[in-house]
């Protein structure tokens, strides 16, 4: 009995080998391979990797105390420091309309939309005195001393009015801020920035008459109009002026904004520019 069971399993034995030469031929002359005993070693790998991940989460322990209480919470009483007005920017707008300029502050230290700090209306009318065919409508300032505006000598050629306003009131207004708040004082930089607000339709002369106003105070009649000082940024000015030990360049044109004692005579009023065309 015993040998019949032994001489059986090796007559199994005998039929699995040639099974498998079998197959191992059949694959050589197909080309195919068989996959199954590649996916069985996969799915047996990513069992193990599976449990393995399990057990390090399931047996893994975080070392963690809770406390009994909260800690009691303190007030912080100390006030925050105090900050100079006149080391933030005012954020002055000049803003232009159809008829007439308003001058105010976003931060409403110096007026506000609705209650401006100053209006400017048009001006250059035909008589009206000028220093400068900028301030005449027709573009057209006579010779003599002070000027009056009047129509274009060229009536053929006469140009298309263009809008203009009270510079000189807006000049003066802005020298009487400039003055008021740093007059004598180390003036930061960030202070020189002022808005213009003027939609597409400005003509460009008005733009540029509006921007000579905002940076420097405007001459006297009948004077000579003379350069101011203009903060600079440039590494090389700022090089050339601490090497001489100067805050003011001696032309007058450029000027250290960490040196200078401000001069509102003689320094730039608001000379960053920063344009807006208006209200979303």
């Amino acid at each position: 009995m015993e040998l019949s069971a032994q001489r059986v399993r090796s007559k199994t034995r005998n039929a699995v080998r040639r099974r498998e030469d079998n197959i191992e031929q059949e694959e050589i002359e197909s080309g195919e391979l068989n996959l199954i005993p590649y996916l069985d070693m996969v799915t047996n790998l990513m069992l193990f990797l599976l449990f393995s991940i399990s057990a390090g989460i399931i047996f893994t322990q975080i070392d963690t105390t809770l406390p009994d209480k909260a800690p009691p919470t303190t007030v912080n009483t100390t006030p925050p420091p105090q900050t100079n007005p006149d080391d933030q920017p005012l954020k002055l707008v000049v803003s232009i309309t159809k008829d007439k300029m308003l001058l105010w502050s976003i931060t409403g230290i110096e007026g506000t939309l609705p209650q401006p700090k100053a209006v400017f209306n048009r001006t250059g009318h035909d008589g009206e005195q000028c220093d400068g065919p900028y301030m005449c409508e027709s573009g057209y300032c006579s010779n003599t001393v002070p000027g009056k505006c009047g129509p274009s000598p060229s009536a053929n050629n006469a140009p298309v009015p263009t809008p203009v306003y009270d510079y000189r009131a807006l000049n003066a207004a802005l020298f009487e801020i400039a003055n008021r708040h740093y007059n004598g004082k180390v003036r930061k930089l960030e202070t020189y920035q002022i808005i213009l607000m003027a939609d597409g339709s400005t003509p460009y002369a008005t733009i540029a008459s509006t921007m000579a106003a905002m940076r420097c105070k405007v001459a006297d009649f009948g004077k000579e109009p003379k350069p101011c000082a203009i903060p600079t940024e440039d590494p090389d000015s700022l090089k050339r002026l601490r090497d001489k030990k100067i805050a003011v360049s001696p032309d007058n044109t450029v000027l250290d904004p960490e040196a200078a004692s401000y001069d509102p005579a003689k320094m730039a009023l608001f000379s960053t520019i920063l344009f807006s065309s208006g209200f979303e």
